[in-house]
Formats: C-alpha cells, structure tokens, sequence
C-alpha cells in the first residue's frame, strides 16, 4: 500500500481505534516526535491544573498508595456509581476547585507527589499537559497550552521556523504515553473511502507545519493555504502517479507570502465554529458562551492588532494540527483542516472575550489568556468524536462550500 493509497469503497473496515485516551507503557524505546517549539517543557508550578476544578480519576494501583500512605487522606474520594474507564475513584475538587492534595503554601506543590513521586500521582495528573498520539512509526506528542507554561512556549523567542524534532527534552523522557492509540488501526483517509499511506502521511505532515508557520501570512492566509492543497491532495486518483508521489509534487509548489490572496474569518464564522465546539461539550460540564458584544469586543480591541500577533497565532493552530486526533478520527484531509478552523475560531472569540474584559487592545499577555481559554475548550472540555462528526460535511462539500464552512472569506 505504501506510495499507492488504498481505495476501501464506500465503507470503511471495521476496524475502529480506540477513541478513548489509554496509557500504554511501551516496553522497547521508540521515537517521540514534537514540535520544537514544546521542547524543553517543565512544570513550572503555576497550579492552574490544580485548581481547574476537574473531578481526577484514580487506578487502583494509585488509589491503594494513597489509601496506605499516613500522611495522605482519602476522604475526598469517591467510590460510589460508575467510575471512568480504567479508574476504581475519583478524586473530587474542593468547593475552590483546588485537589484536596493540592499545597499553594508550598509552592503550588502536590502533596501526593510531595510523598509519592512523580509515579505516585494518578494517570490525569502523571501526564498533563501531554496530548499524545500513538503511531506505528512512533509517538506524537504535543501540549494542552491550558497550561501556563505550555501557553508562554508559543512566544518562545529563541524558536525560528517550526519543525518536528526527536526525542526532545521535557517530553520523551518516559516510557509510559497516554493518548489516542492508533498503532493498529487503517491508516487516516484522504476523502471517504480512501486511505493514506505513511509515506503520505508524513509528507503533510511536514507541509502542515512549514504552511500554518510562513511568515507574512495571517493565521487565516496560512489556513487558505492548507486548505487549497489539501484539495489538490485529495483530488488524487489511482493511476501511473501513485499517492505520496502526488503529495510530495503538490506540496513541492510550496507556499508563497507574496500572493495576491488575502484571507479573514468574520466574528459570525468564528462564532459558528466556536459554538459547534461548544456543543460538543458532553452533558453534565459547562458549556462556554461566546462573549456577549462580541463584534463590538472584536473590533474595537481585536482586529485592529490581530495580523501583528500572527506568529504566536499561528504556532498555536501548527500546536493544535500536530498529533491531532481527528486524522484517525475523521474520513479525510478538509476534517483536519477543518479542525484548524475551529481552533483559530476559538481562540479569536476568546481574543475578544478577553481583550472586552479588559477593554484594552489584545496584547501578548491577553492572548496568553485567550489561548489557555481556547485550550480549555478544545482540549478538556470538548469530545473530539462528536466534534469531528459534526465537520463531517466538509468532505463532501464543494471548494468553495469547503472554504465558507471553515469560516474563510476572501478580502476584495
């Protein structure tokens, strides 16, 4: 298959990944690829996991150290009811929404990990913010910038150009990942009913990242681009150029700063795409509104500096198209890129959420605020699967019904 594709019909096997998060502890090395621009990551001890108010699920083997341990109390667990999957208790906040365990007075410190070690704490907390894709070839990790310090890491001043790197510190330095487990599933599909090879695979990989990260574009002229090789991508069919053949000779063409095109997404377009991921939001969680005066929010603080933000905005939508789930999760190229769309959509409203708030114009320090907000939703308050499936008319859609349903305007 490898080069060619691989045509299923109008279904696909039936042969689903798991779609839910798994720890697998991976007996034998393999390559860990991330962004250089997450390399380096440590806990810098802010406690914004710690006080977000998440109930944490608890293994066994975790739950019975801390049962045993005299200096921790278990009086904050519950047993009773269905417990997640993999989980026999949950470890619920306090009214604050701090962990019971949590210690502000000792530096925002874990008092499980104060007694237990980084091993001790429960599967949630051992591996936040990591969001990790497992693959044949190896594992994909990237980073929930809910996180504080995963947020600053998109301003990073000493990264030039993005690209994947191997093994890099603060992230490959464990042999457990939690994460979606795509090690033995088919392949992710170009368009329905047509799979990718891995050579394919990598070649839009790679052309995800240079494209979101070219300088001189806007998020949205970088998002245009992905958009209209994707289609060119997927226009291939079998015949004397086998697939990744094709790929390599479009995203040969590269990008170019210089084009005439101009590209915006209109505060209604991000407020659809905000709200398909808010309705995503399984019952029982808070579902975010968008902010109310939102286009006067926009364009009073917003849009008049968003093109002078557009690095550190488009490293977040590169952060968020790297190891992304919806390529197993969804039936083609437009539902990846249509994911991106989503997310420079949330993190525009939560510009102008944050910048109302404050009513000054978005800086560095607002969108930090605006991207850990977006992050919030897109990565530990929305089911990837009921989010993808509502993009689900994007692979069908013509090119220019594929450009309106992302959101993407051209400017005159």
């Amino acid at each position: 298959m490898d080069g060619e594709g691989c045509v299923f019909g109008p279904d696909p096997p039936d042969d689903p990944p798991d779609y839910n998060a798994v720890a697998v502890t991976i007996a034998a090395p393999v390559p860990v690829f991330a962004l250089n621009i997450h390399a380096g990551f440590a806990c810098r001890h802010s406690g914004a996991c710690c006080t977000a108010g998440w109930p944490i699920p608890v293994e066994a083997r975790v739950h019975a150290r801390i049962l045993a341990d005299p200096g921790l109390s278990g009086d904050s667990f519950h047993t009773a009811g269905q417990m997640p999957d993999g989980a026999v208790a949950v470890l619920a906040p306090l009214t604050s929404g701090a962990c019971p365990f949590f210690e502000p007075a000792a530096g925002n410190r874990c008092a499980v990990q104060r007694r237990l070690g980084h091993e001790g704490l429960p599967a949630a907390c051992r591996h936040f913010p990591r969001a990790t894709l497992l693959e044949p070839d190896g594992v994909r990790v990237t980073l929930s910038h809910f996180c504080p310090t995963a947020a600053s890491m998109l301003f990073r001043q000493d990264v030039g150009r993005l690209e994947i790197v191997t093994d890099a510190a603060g992230i490959a330095d464990r042999r457990e990942h939690e994460g979606f487990d795509a090690r033995h599933t088919i392949p992710p599909f170009l368009r329905p009913g047509v799979a990718t090879d891995e050579r394919t695979r990598h070649v839009w990989e790679r052309f995800l990242i240079s494209a979101l990260d070219t300088d001189g574009l806007t998020p949205e002229d970088a998002l245009a681009d992905v958009s209209r090789v994707a289609d060119l991508i997927r226009a291939w069919t079998a015949g004397a150029a086998g697939l990744s053949d094709h790929t390599e000779r479009i995203v040969d063409l590269g990008v170019d700063p210089a084009r005439t095109g101009r590209w915006t997404m209109s505060g209604t377009a991000a407020a659809r795409l905000f709200g398909m991921a808010a309705a995503s939001v399984p019952d029982g969680l808070v579902r975010p509104r968008a902010p109310e005066a939102l286009d006067k929010a926009d364009r009073l603080w917003v849009a008049p500096v968003w093109a002078s933000l557009a690095r550190p905005l488009r490293r977040y939508l590169t952060a968020r198209a790297f190891a992304a789930w919806c390529a197993y999760l969804g039936e083609g190229l437009r539902t990846q890129v249509a994911m991106v769309g989503v997310a420079l959509a949330v993190v525009r409203i939560e510009a102008a959420r944050h910048a109302g708030a404050a009513a000054r114009l978005l800086d560095e320090s607002l969108l930090h605020a605006a991207i850990r907000s977006a992050d919030h939703l897109l990565q530990h308050l929305a089911d990837q699967k009921i989010l993808v499936d509502s993009l689900a008319s994007v692979e069908r859609a013509s090119a220019h019904g594929f450009l309106d349903a992302i959101g993407l305007q051209e400017v005159a």
